[in-house]
């Protein structure tokens, strides 16, 4: 099992903290992969860190999403706006 998966399989097993780790790495070792970057802005969200999402949600759009993950980047980022108040963006 990657780095990936298994960060993927700890939020599935709701251990959010040790799956936020595992992607923040993955986020800083690989950050030309939007699929990463998107698990990184959905794994900070669930910890409720919002504000440090925002980055890893504008970064796995730019760089281009698989359909499917572009829409739930899209509806998570905002969200995300809504809740931190960025109601314009």
């Amino acid at each position: 099992m990657g780095n990936l998966e298994m960060a993927l399989h700890l939020r599935e097993k709701k251990e959010f903290e040790k799956s936020n780790r595992i992607l923040l790495d993955l986020a800083k070792q690989n950050p030309g992969d939007a699929v990463i970057q998107y698990q990184c802005a959905w794994s900070l969200d669930i910890l409720g860190l919002e504000v440090k999402a925002v980055p890893y949600y504008e970064a796995a759009l730019e760089l281009g999403l698989p359909e499917e993950d572009a829409k739930g980047a899209y509806l998570g980022l905002g969200s995300t706006y809504r809740t931190i108040g960025e109601y314009e963006k």
